[in-house]
């Protein structure tokens, strides 16, 4: 599971543009409900980060800005952020 690559990488490290690519494809299936809570805000980044960079599938794009904006959403709800 490449979602587990992204949530160890959450305090320093690095991702493969291939595992970029699979994390992509993993968080397009993926619901807020299905995230650890202590991961919001790096799958929140991670997500700006993609789409900023166009570095994801036009197919996934949609999907995505979904979950970031559950996860935004989430974050306006949820007193002090996550």
């Amino acid at each position: 599971m490449y979602l587990q690559k992204l949530f160890s990488i959450k305090n320093g490290g690095e991702l493969s543009p291939l595992e970029c690519e699979e994390i992509n494809k993993e968080l397009a299936l993926v619901k807020v409900e299905d995230l650890p809570s202590e991961q919001y805000e790096n799958v929140k980044s991670y997500i700006i980060q993609a789409l900023n960079y166009n570095s994801v599938d036009t197919d996934l794009v949609q999907s995505l800005e979904s979950l970031l904006s559950d996860l935004e959403e989430l974050h306006n709800r949820v007193a002090g952020g996550f």
